[in-house]
């Protein structure tokens, strides 16, 4: 299956076509890249322009219409920092889905970190088992700490941060004067160090057998590196992508020059555009500053980075055998899920029993709903954190269910994603959506049949586990028609499970305008 993957940042707009290879590896089609500028006084301001927009809505138009010349049966459009932040993301997101055709998930700080870490582990790790990967973008630098316990087994993230300090942000917030004076410099440097020490304190006594660095910035200092007399400079194959090595003494003496010269003088490096020349200087101190904080000598710089990131994550989850797979052991995104449940006490033998029931219906009502494997992955962590709610009170849990999952750190999933499992995950009982329900009315259209439909399944895979005491080990579900009839497959008496259906099928009804029917075997 060929994907195509738009990556919006603060500096540019990437795309992507690729197609899977032997071993979870790629095979890259076309790479193209814009230097949009979205992010230029949007990340200081917090407001996307009007200018912006326009530019960014042709940019994306012409990368849609190639990658579907290429043969892209999958668009995905991810966006960050930029974005992220901007007071008017939802009405940029909106008018961009209207004049192209283009549907926008915003990442969090987080996930970006996630997916950015797995494509270095993947793409760039040369056999070690465990990787630190440092990325500077235009909004923001994302660390990643990946590790793989046994061969065939992988890649989790062991600790994620992302710091609103990136090479545009720091250079639009500080830097007034080309070159820059000491006072600004100072400034500068200070908001990195102060970025600096959450994740230096939470990543004390942490262990990592390679470091690497991603994304433009980190990539230019390593072409500027190459036309540079350094003693300890090196080149070579860091796993499957070129890489360069970048020493801390070296980068020291690198960002001292830069201080010396004019943008204009900086762009006549190999390897640094116009561009580039205007926020090498923020991007080469937040780099010097990560390495020394965290006692980094070498990193190699990686040409992988957030697009393949994205591309390795959902073709995992488009080729994952599934057989009678479990949770998080089959798709490391739910890894995030089972997290989140722990870290409020969630009761976990019931919260995976109704994922695994909810997966086995949705499996066998593929005609039915006609949804993607991406919907099933919702449905699943959707079902795993529905009772969530109970570390706040039993009373209401669905909505505190919702409140949790809505406003925590849930890895593995963006921001809209995450809006949508706190959705389904609400309505497993008590009220079905409405337009008063205002986090359902904002929804598209599309969102909100989805919601319908995974509410609906997931409200049925609760109830045949009512006495929580999985009962119900299976079932097989059959179509005929406007009947779906649903065989219980119990060794053990069901009165509970029963009831619960027929009070809980409602939902279920409605969205796929179907009666539903239910025998124990």
């Amino acid at each position: 299956m060929r994907i195509a993957v738009i990556d919006i940042g603060s500096n540019s707009i990437k795309l992507l076509v690729a197609e899977p290879g032997p071993g979870r590896t790629l095979l890259p089609i076309r790479r193209e890249k814009s230097m949009v500028r979205l992010g230029h006084e949007t990340l200081v301001k917090g407001h996307l322009s009007s200018e912006a927009t326009v530019v960014a809505i042709r940019t994306l138009s012409v990368f849609k219409a190639l990658a579907q010349s290429l043969g892209a049966q999958q668009i995905i459009a991810i966006a960050t920092a930029s974005v992220r932040e901007a007071d008017n993301a939802a009405a940029f997101i909106k008018e961009v889905e209207q004049r192209t055709g283009v549907r926008i998930e915003v990442l969090s700080g987080v996930e970006e970190a996630r997916l950015i870490g797995l494509a270095a582990s993947h793409g760039c790790t040369n056999g070690a088992k465990s990787v630190l990967n440092i990325d500077i973008g235009g909004g923001s630098t994302e660390l990643s700490l990946m590790r793989k316990i046994k061969p065939g087994q992988q890649w989790t993230p062991d600790m994620l941060h992302s710091m609103r300090i990136g090479a545009v942000r720091l250079t639009e917030q500080f830097l007034s004067n080309d070159p820059p004076k000491p006072k600004e410099l100072l400034a500068l440097q200070q908001e990195i160090e102060a970025a600096l020490e959450r994740p230096v304190r939470e990543m004390k006594g942490a262990k990592w057998a390679a470091a690497t660095g991603t994304s433009g910035s980190i990539l230019s200092i390593g072409a500027a590196f190459q036309s540079m007399s350094y003693p300890d400079n090196e080149s070579g194959q860091s796993g499957a992508v070129p890489s360069i090595a970048i020493t801390r003494n070296s980068l020291a003496q690198f960002n001292r020059e830069m201080l010396t010269m004019t943008a204009t003088e900086r762009k006549r490096l190999p390897g640094i555009s116009e561009q580039r020349a205007e926020i090498i200087i923020a991007g080469g101190q937040i780099l010097e500053h990560t390495m020394r904080a965290l006692k980094i000598a070498k990193i190699s710089t990686c040409g992988w980075s957030l697009r393949e990131g994205v591309l390795l994550d959902r073709m995992s989850e488009i080729q994952s055998p599934r057989a009678a797979r479990g949770l998080a052991e089959s798709d490391a995104r739910l890894a995030g899920a089972e997290a989140l449940g722990e870290r409020f006490g969630y009761e976990a033998t019931h919260g995976k029993h109704v994922a695994v029931l909810a997966g086995e219906l949705f499996d066998q009502l593929k005609s039915l709903h006609g949804l993607k494997e991406h919907d099933r992955t919702l449905l699943v962590a959707a079902s795993i954190l529905h009772d969530i709610g109970y570390a706040i009170s039993h009373e209401s849990h669905h909505k505190h269910s919702f409140y949790i999952i809505l406003n925590s750190e849930l890895t593995g999933f963006t921001d809209l994603e995450r809006l949508l499992i706190a959705n389904i995950a609400r309505y497993h009982r008590r009220a079905l959506p409405n337009q008063q329900h205002s986090a359902f009315a904002n929804l598209s259209d599309e969102d909100q049949a989805r919601v319908w439909m995974l509410g609906g399944i997931l409200r049925v895979a609760d109830a045949t586990d009512r006495s929580h005491q999985s009962r119900v080990k299976h079932f097989k579900a059959t179509r005929r028609g406007t009947v779906v009839r649903l065989e219980l497959l119990s060794a053990r008496r069901c009165d509970h499970e029963l009831w619960a259906i027929e009070n809980k099928k409602d939902m279920f009804e409605e969205a796929f305008g179907v009666t539903l029917q239910f025998v124990k075997d």
